[in-house]
């Protein structure tokens, strides 16, 4: 096909991809990790106790641009995910023909990972972002590495791996596995070149605000990530890591993609080509052999997103060589087969979006329970919180929503095992917003406080209600409200701070009965 021809059917398939990407974003509920992202925002600091700086820095540019609605909030998400297409034409274009570029950067539409990461206000998308763009600036670097290079290659690598620094942690295996790549290419010449060495350590740099911020906070966000939020042994299920991974990314294309993948490591004239499959290679590899070792209470499937676009970089060259002509002939049904999967992630993530569909999935594995419940925990709560109130919440994730909801920075949380188990306890103590700063309100404060109901094991309830006896007085039931098909439920408790030190003895408290509610004073 011509490269015109091709162009249009990219752009078209892009523009649509995007348009529906733009309808989910104008109405989806926030995320739970979303909602904590835009929660840091309105707190600017370089590092947090869970992530870098980055992604609470788009979130504060996308608000600030389009005001703080979901929309808004994820409108860098969204522009970034809508790039990274076109960063794998712009390195297959290196390594290959218009029509070649054309090819990969379809390719890489229908990559269903690709969804979620590139819509929702989560890190992934910046890492994704940055990693692609420093792998492009060192296939130019690569390509120049006989002639005189300009410096323009220099600065996007310096400035990829700034972004990468203030993205995520994860930054870092892209870094090794690119290292590794451009010593597989033969760019160990390149060791040689001065303005090479000002762009690494203009990305080294880029770490020290969080090594600063952990070395203030005793290594809480180094802690969760290398140790307390990774079991660090074997689990028989992680195992199953590349089955899913071949699932979710679609069996035919994800067989194709490693092809591409091996192809290019056999190509050792073309140093590109080299680099990218190695690079590639590795990141792959590497997520799976840890899968065993590591997290998985967390969704992580799209960890090896990366490694999944540089193998699209390089599918249209092997499909192109005729000992390939059966992956030629398959290619068609991976296409199919993939575009399929990427609509039904989109329909997928169209369900939170409808408080009917949502409701249908209620006691269900497909429940969005992430998505769930915040619009009308915020609804109910909003026309009774005055001013001067405190809001408090049982953990994180509503405290953040309600953060959001109620376009306010101070929410308080009690010390739920959740706000440990997501990385999140350090920043809420750091921010004054922990048990600590609950003591410290002023006596006969006025608090509206908010516990969701499933996060806490029944035979639990009650004494983690108590709980809040510690700090308020004259607590009375207000509303029990249910998320859509009462898949979830949230209790609202209206109280008065102690006069002084703990309430304790005085105060009494117990979960709120179906359908319960109280006027709105």
């Amino acid at each position: 096909m011509a490269p015109a021809a091709l162009r249009v059917k990219f752009l078209l398939a892009w523009g649509g991809l995007l348009l529906a990407k733009l309808l989910l974003a104008a109405t989806l509920p926030l995320f739970g990790d979303e909602a904590f992202y835009a929660w840091e925002a309105r707190h600017p600091a370089w590092a947090y106790s869970d992530l870098p700086g980055g992604i609470a820095a788009t979130i504060a540019l996308g608000m600030a641009a389009l005001g703080e609605h979901p929309l808004g909030l994820r409108l860098p998400t969204l522009l970034l995910g809508a790039a990274l297409p076109w960063l794998v034409w712009r390195m297959a274009r290196r390594i290959g023909g218009e029509a070649q570029a054309w090819r990969a950067a379809l390719w890489s539409l229908p990559l269903p990972l690709l969804v979620p990461m590139g819509l929702l206000a989560l890190p992934d998308a910046l890492l994704t972002f940055a990693g692609l763009l420093a792998a492009d600036a060192m296939l130019a670097l690569l390509a120049h590495r006989e002639r005189a290079i300009p410096t323009c290659h220099f600065v996007q690598l310096a400035f990829a791996l700034g972004l990468g620094a203030l993205a995520h942690y994860r930054f870092l295996p892209l870094l090794v596995a690119g290292a590794l790549g451009v010593l597989a290419a033969g760019g160990w010449g390149l060791r040689r070149e001065p303005r090479l060495w000002l762009a690494l350590a203009a990305g080294a740099l880029a770490w020290w605000p969080l090594l600063h911020y952990n070395l203030g906070a005793e290594a809480a966000g180094l802690r969760f990530h290398l140790l307390d939020r990774h079991p660090w042994q074997f689990q028989a299920r992680g195992l199953a890591q590349p089955l899913l991974q071949a699932i979710i990314t679609t069996p035919l294309l994800y067989g194709l993609l490693a092809l591409a993948l091996w192809r290019g490591w056999r190509r050792p004239a073309v140093p590109g080509a080299r680099f990218l499959a190695v690079a590639g290679g590795v990141l792959w590899l590497f997520y799976a052999a840890f899968a065993p070792f590591v997290d998985r209470a967390r969704f992580s499937l799209h960890w090896p997103l990366p490694a999944y676009l540089l193998a699209a970089v390089l599918l249209p060259g092997m499909l192109d060589e005729a000992r390939y002509r059966f992956a030629r002939r398959l290619a068609p049904w991976a296409a199919g087969l993939a575009a399929a999967g990427t609509l039904a992630m989109l329909a997928a993530l169209a369900v939170p979006a409808s408080p009917t569909l949502t409701a249908r999935t209620a006691g269900t594995a497909l429940y969005p329970d992430n998505f769930a419940g915040w619009p009308e925990l915020t609804a109910a709560l909003a026309p009774r919180v005055a001013p001067g109130d405190a809001v408090v919440a049982d953990h994180f994730m509503p405290a953040a929503q309600l953060a959001f909801g109620l376009r306010r920075r101070e929410v308080f949380v009690l010390d739920h095992w959740n706000n440990h188990k997501h990385g999140r306890a350090a920043q809420l103590a750091a921010w004054g917003y922990d048990e600590a700063g609950i003591a410290a309100l002023a006596p006969g404060r006025r608090a509206w406080l908010v516990f969701e109901v499933e996060e806490t094991p029944e035979r639990e309830r009650e004494p983690w209600l108590r709980r809040a006896c510690r700090w308020f007085e004259a607590l009375e039931p207000v509303a029990e409200v249910p998320g859509p098909g009462a898949g979830k439920r949230f209790w609202i408790y209206r109280g008065i701070r102690g006069e002084a030190g703990e309430a304790g003895a005085a105060c009494t408290i117990r979960p709120i009965a179906a359908g319960a509610v109280q006027s709105a004073s």
